[in-house]
């Protein structure tokens, strides 16, 4: 618990330290939240390069806009919200450029063909489950049950009321369930053929 109070020290420093500009406190907190950020962007956008773009865009915003952070809810959540805004804005962005989602992410498409993952394990499993869901479910998803991120955290996040936010989760986790099914049943199929 020592040790969790301390981080919380560090990231109040950091984060107060970079609002005076200081570039090592920025750089210690892009370090510290860039994985989940990234996650976040490419749970919505479904495209590696887009979500690195869309992670260097959310670091950018973050930290011009540092000095509206108040402190009055968690770092963690005020960033994700801005990283999921921003990979939501790509995304509509790219609708609008009239592209499939299949022909942005060839690899999405070529997972999808194939119905058995038989050198994978089972996070590819869930990695391929979770491409299933459209982009906004998956990253509540990722959030929830990923992150451990509270109710009330994702709707600061998402922008969406707590009711759709458990609506979301609650119909994710029954079509992440069929896929799941349908990915096992697969794969047992292709194993019983092959004996």
């Amino acid at each position: 618990m020592v040790s969790h109070d301390h981080t919380a020290v560090e990231e109040s420093q950091a984060i107060a330290l970079a609002k005076t500009g200081d570039q090592q406190a920025c750089a210690a907190l892009i370090a510290r939240y860039k994985h989940m950020v990234h996650t976040v962007t490419f749970r919505v956008l479904r495209n590696g390069m887009d979500a690195e773009e869309a992670t260097q865009d959310t670091f950018v915003k973050a930290l011009r806009q540092l000095g509206t952070f108040q402190g009055g809810g968690k770092f963690s959540t005020w960033l994700y919200s801005i990283a999921y805004r921003t990979a939501l804005t790509a995304l509509r962005k790219r609708k609008t450029d009239t592209y499939s989602l299949d022909c942005l992410n060839p690899d999405q498409a070529e997972l999808q063909r194939e119905s058995t993952f038989p050198d994978q394990d089972r996070k590819a499993a869930l990695e391929h489950a979770l491409a299933t869901l459209p982009p906004e479910d998956a990253a509540i998803v990722t959030m929830y049950h990923l992150e451990e991120m509270s109710l009330e955290e994702i709707v600061t996040v998402t922008g969406l009321g707590a009711s759709n936010v458990k609506v979301k989760l609650h119909r994710s986790r029954k079509r992440l369930h069929e896929a799941l099914h349908r990915l096992l049943k697969d794969e047992l199929w292709t194993l019983s053929a092959n004996t």
